[in-house]
């Protein structure tokens, strides 16, 4: 079946379903809230997911412990096809489903703020699989010369932390942690959800900021929201740079027949995708993305300083 397609935005040509629900959404709340990743009112977290135009989070008094004829995934998680269920114990549990909602019940004296970390984490990454989409475990900007560069590694390695510094130098955040890609018929699209980074209290004073004027990410974590320029609208994306722990710098262009590779090992929990029932879905997806931007593997994170890096990607992403 041929998927139609709506307007363009932002010189990207949308499905038709993205297209309307940023019609109806963009007439109907800010474009703020459509982009903040900030703590809603301690009444409710209920509002649209980030980066996602029509699907909603809805906050709920309780929701159900099994997932009927689920498969155990992880500790505290159980997924079906279209329905995936997990708890933090002590935080929240999350019941995402059909690509279109997350439901989410915060424990009694549960730490909202870490619910709202998990919530736009892991529920919101299990969304983009049921959706068959890419969650790329990535920050993604947009450089002076407007290409759309995804930063993909593990947590720990320094993506956001190269992103707040590349940040410094004119390029735009789309989105950090978990980018959704989707796929439009014609290119991979990246689609904004932050408009702030997280860094930790080392990697802020590293870049200049003062962590205590900065917020913090939960109580009694050394962790800070770092506001940064950003854009509110999805672009076609460019390069998937992998960013790996290395002593040298050196950047290494990749071959179209492993792209999809790298695509797949930079995908937020790839385990998750059998069990949704999407994996036929993420190849198809992986291998089409893959087709229409570079990949590359820049090597130094870690070792070498943010600086040096910065250098080393703008010049390979010209």
């Amino acid at each position: 079946m041929r998927r139609r397609f709506g307007t363009r935005h932002n010189g990207v040509q949308l499905p038709e379903h993205d297209a309307e629900a940023i019609a109806v959404i963009s007439s109907q709340v800010p474009i703020c809230e459509l982009m903040s990743t900030g703590p809603l009112p301690e009444a409710s977290f209920d509002g649209p997911v980030p980066g996602i135009p029509g699907a909603v989070v809805r906050e709920v008094a309780e929701l159900p412990e099994h997932v009927p004829e689920g498969e155990a995934v992880g500790p505290h998680i159980e997924a079906a096809p279209g329905i995936l269920l997990f708890e933090v114990p002590g935080i929240a549990r999350y019941l995402i489903r059909g690509g279109q909602s997350i439901e989410v019940a915060v424990a009694p004296g549960g730490d909202r703020a870490a619910a709202r970390l998990f919530l736009d984490g892991s529920a919101r990454g299990a969304l983009i699989h049921q959706r068959g989409e890419l969650p790329l475990t990535a920050a993604t900007l947009i450089a002076p010369n407007w290409k759309c560069v995804a930063i993909c590694c593990p947590s720990a390695v320094g993506k956001s932390t190269l992103a707040a510094g590349l940040c410094r130098r004119g390029w735009l955040l789309v989105a950090d942690d978990i980018t959704r890609i989707s796929w439009n018929g014609t290119i991979g699209v990246a689609w904004p959800s932050h408009d702030r980074l997280k860094l930790w209290r080392d990697a802020c004073e590293m870049l200049g900021a003062n962590a205590d004027a900065l917020e913090r990410v939960r109580e009694g974590m050394e962790k800070f929201f770092m506001p940064v320029p950003s854009t509110r609208t999805p672009a076609a994306l460019s390069v998937v740079v992998r960013l790996r722990i290395a002593p040298e710098l050196d950047v290494e262009e990749i071959g179209a027949a492993q792209r999809a590779n790298l695509l797949s090992e930079s995908t937020f929990r790839p385990r998750w995708i059998d069990p949704l029932g999407r994996r036929a879905d993420h190849a198809r997806v992986a291998g089409q993305v893959a087709q229409g931007c570079r990949a590359l593997v820049l090597s130094g994170a870690r070792e070498q300083p943010i600086a040096v890096l910065a250098d080393r990607l703008t010049e390979a992403v010209r």
